[in-house]
């Protein structure tokens, strides 16, 4: 059985549909910390897979490209308790888990049972549960008869399970064809819910954008990604599939809040976490140095902590909404400057020229998240000064580059692609090598954490002949990677530290 997750984050919405033996072990872990037996939690994940086994939607709906919500009206017998004239009050905190759950329908009912007899005040139990009186826990059992409802109370009833009162997960798993990997996730990002469906599913597109439109919360807007993200500003196009074509949205990550237009900015909600844990590592009066900035969830926060912060993105839409951000947050400006220009020229030019103003005074540290194209700038750090530059680095800035590794060893990978970008091994300055999250099978987001010391930064004769050999190469490759916007015309500028905050 799979059900649909949500999890809450920061402002952003998550859902994923797991399987029901995962639920069950979420359940088990939950109650364990809240004090409940294994025993309950295991009878309440295995009450629900009855339960959704028992009242689904008709066979007839397999196959529905075109949602009728009629079809899913579905007839079932459950239990009813009468309850007479007793309070629920006295009722419901020993009967509340026998009860019938599901959406839009509410236990307690007021039934006619017969033409011309009188309504009973009763609730409707889970037929998954209860099917006679002994299916009652015996202290429930007694608890009932001392309020004087007996066996002789509980009885059935005929009710209609409409469209309504299934999850969209049910309708899913009624309507997609079952010999196909149905419907697996999705985000939402304020009130847009963005799909990435498989071609297996477009024949359902409008379908399944309108069951998640009438089903997951305070979501106006359902878009699925027609194509990889593989252009210069790292944006995707998009289809509405249904709800309003309004692309502008407005969230809350890491107490900062984020307005930007979704259809030409990249934004991922599942990066959040990833976003706090990079600003924790920060203090007040570091410095950082964001390569690719985006609209700011690493800059943004990092400012607000008094860190001063270089932010460069070179999508002028996100440079746009990056300013905007940063004014909506009231970021002092002294905190903030920001650039839109390639990545490899921010490096050379204003990370180069104000690099040399912190090392050794300053903890620095430089975060290069482009997990496609990312690896391919670290280039650009070698032998960015001459050895007349800088004399001695006691305490080297930390680069925390993101890449992407496909194969069973992602360690390694992620670790091989940036020894290769260097240009030599620097495993002696890898600090961490982190997996950020699994994107699909074999493929995972990593972050590479390593020193960025004197033996990279400084030129050398070797490593100097080394770098005039692939220099050719390191152009063209910026080139096709993320082509410099020079109509921006950007000079390399320097911000510095306020006096009261300068600690030597």
């Amino acid at each position: 059985m799979y059900i649909a997750r949500a999890c809450f984050h920061n402002g952003i919405l998550q859902y994923r549909l797991l399987c029901f033996q995962q639920l069950n072990n979420n359940l088990i872990l939950w109650n364990n910390r809240s004090g409940r037996s294994n025993n309950y939690c295991k009878s309440a994940a295995q009450n629900m897979s009855t339960l959704r086994n028992l009242i689904k939607p008709p066979e007839a709906v397999r196959g529905m490209t075109v949602l009728d919500k009629s079809k899913f009206d579905t007839p079932v017998t459950v239990p009813f308790l009468n309850i007479k004239d007793v309070k629920i009050s006295d009722v419901i905190p020993f009967m509340k888990k026998y009860c019938l759950k599901m959406q839009h329908i509410k236990p307690l009912q007021s039934l006619v049972k017969e033409p011309h007899d009188n309504k009973h005040t009763g609730l409707l139990l889970n037929p998954g549960i209860i099917n006679i009186w002994t299916d009652i826990d015996n202290c429930d059992r007694d608890a009932l008869q001392k309020l004087s409802i007996t066996e002789a109370d509980l009885s059935t009833t005929n009710i209609t399970i409409k469209y309504e009162n299934f999850l969209a997960n049910d309708v899913f798993k009624a309507v997609l064809p079952s010999e196909n990997e149905g419907f697996s996730s999705f985000s939402q990002v304020g009130h847009i819910l963005h799909l990435n469906l498989r071609e297996h599913l477009f024949p359902y597109k409008n379908l399944i954008a309108n069951v998640l439109l009438d089903k997951i919360p305070n979501t106006r807007t359902v878009i699925n990604k027609i194509d990889i993200i593989d252009n210069t500003y790292r944006n995707f196009k998009n289809e509405v599939l249904c709800g309003d074509h309004n692309m502008m949205v407005k969230i809350k990550e890491n107490r900062c809040e984020f307005e930007f237009d979704f259809s030409k900015i990249y934004w991922n909600p599942r990066l959040s976490t990833e976003h706090e844990r990079i600003v924790k590592l920060l203090n007040p009066n570091d410095v950082l140095f964001d390569v690719f900035a985006g609209v700011g969830p690493f800059s943004i926060p990092a400012a607000k902590k008094k860190c001063v912060v270089f932010a460069n993105d070179l999508n002028p839409d996100s440079y746009k909404w990056l300013n905007h951000n940063s004014k909506a947050n009231k970021i002092d400006p002294q905190y903030l400057k920001t650039f839109n220009k390639d990545g490899r020229d921010f490096i050379i030019s204003d990370l180069k020229l104000n690099l040399i103003n912190y090392i050794n005074k300053h903890n620095v540290n430089i975060v290069m998240n482009l997990p496609a194209l990312a690896v391919e700038f670290l280039s650009a750090f070698c032998d960015l000064y001459d050895a007349d530059e800088i004399s001695e680095i006691v305490n080297p800035p930390i680069v925390h580059v993101y890449c992407f590794a496909k194969g069973e060893n992602y360690e390694q990978i992620a670790k091989d692609l940036v020894f290769k970008n260097i240009g030599f091994d620097i495993n002696d300055k890898i600090i961490n090598i982190f997996k950020v999250r699994t994107v699909s099978s074999f493929k995972e987001m990593m972050r590479v954490s390593f020193k960025l010391d004197r033996d990279i930064l400084v030129s050398s004769i070797s490593n100097k002949r080394k770098q005039d050999e692939s220099i050719l190469d390191d152009e063209i490759s910026s080139k096709r990677c993320c082509h410099i916007n020079k109509e921006d015309g950007n000079e390399a500028s320097m911000i510095s530290v306020p006096e009261e905050n300068y600690n030597v």
